[in-house]
């Protein structure tokens, strides 16, 4: 099972309420921040699964490899992320505004929701999650 995946698709669809909000209520500045904002919050999601997929399949090669997909796929992803964004500058006339927030917004919003997942203990199901030999 790839654990990283499949945590990866229950965050992404546990945060689809913020996909939604944020740029509705960037719809309240104007169209293009609503855009700017429906495109932001979609990169880093795109990110973050992404680095689930690295963590995933890099598992499966080696413990070494692993690590080593943690360091530079962070640096990676990062990267992927700013660039996507400059790129999207490039081609569209943004809301810098609307894009400057909903970044940490919903980058932020993710990773609280998944911590709040964790101490709940929904995601008992997994493999590793109930591996008690440690």
């Amino acid at each position: 099972m790839n654990v990283e995946l499949v945590l990866a698709t229950r965050m992404l669809k546990r945060s689809a309420v913020i996909y939604i909000l944020c740029p509705l209520f960037f719809l309240l500045r104007s169209q293009n921040a609503f855009v700017t904002s429906l495109v932001s919050g979609i990169t880093v999601a795109v990110g973050f699964y992404m680095g689930a997929v690295i963590m995933s399949y890099s598992a499966k090669i080696s413990l070494s490899f692993y690590y080593f997909a943690a360091i530079f796929g962070y640096i990676f992803r990062l990267i992927f992320i700013f660039g996507l964004l400059l790129l999207f500058r490039g081609l569209y006339s943004i809301d810098e505004l609307a894009m400057s927030l909903t970044v940490p917004i919903v980058f932020l919003s993710m990773l609280f929701l998944e911590m709040a997942m964790v101490i709940k203990r929904k995601d008992r199901d997994l493999d590793w999650a109930n591996d008690n030999s440690s």
